[in-house]
């Protein structure tokens, strides 16, 4: 049985954040329109878009917008999101590393390595000064 919208949505909130902190990248800038443009621009390249049909559209970075917004408050989810004058991504299981976190969600759809790419592809559509990167 396939996923629900908010489960495909929640699913690529998840994968983006491990994604993201896989680039030694700690945070990208809040501002919604450049968010959701750098969104739709990893996901117009990333193959493995296709396994979410429910997030697609004009905008479907409005989609991750909401799901972002929704993160911090979800139970049971390896990864999320801070929200401030920054987004911040992070683990939420104690002790875990971005890999261990990335093999959990991984399946036979998805690789570790589909969502590190989506994760670049990400970070590639923020200007530099819009990006805070790990010491």
């Amino acid at each position: 049985m396939g996923q629900s919208k908010d489960q495909q949505i929640k699913t690529v909130v998840v994968g983006m954040a491990l994604g993201v902190l896989a680039q030694d990248v700690d945070a990208v800038t809040s501002a919604k329109m450049k968010l959701e443009f750098a969104f739709n621009h990893a996901w117009r390249r990333w193959s493995k878009a296709l396994h979410f049909p429910s997030i697609k559209g004009h905008d479907p970075g409005n989609l991750f917008w909401i799901g972002l917004g929704k993160s911090e408050r979800r139970q049971g989810v390896c990864a999320a999101w801070a929200s401030g004058r920054w987004c911040q991504p992070y683990v939420t299981y104690e002790s875990w590393t971005v890999d261990e976190a990335l093999d959990l969600i991984a399946d036979s759809r998805v690789t570790a390595e589909d969502w590190i790419e989506l994760g670049r592809l990400f970070v590639e559509g923020f200007r530099p000064e819009e990006v805070r990167r790990s010491e």
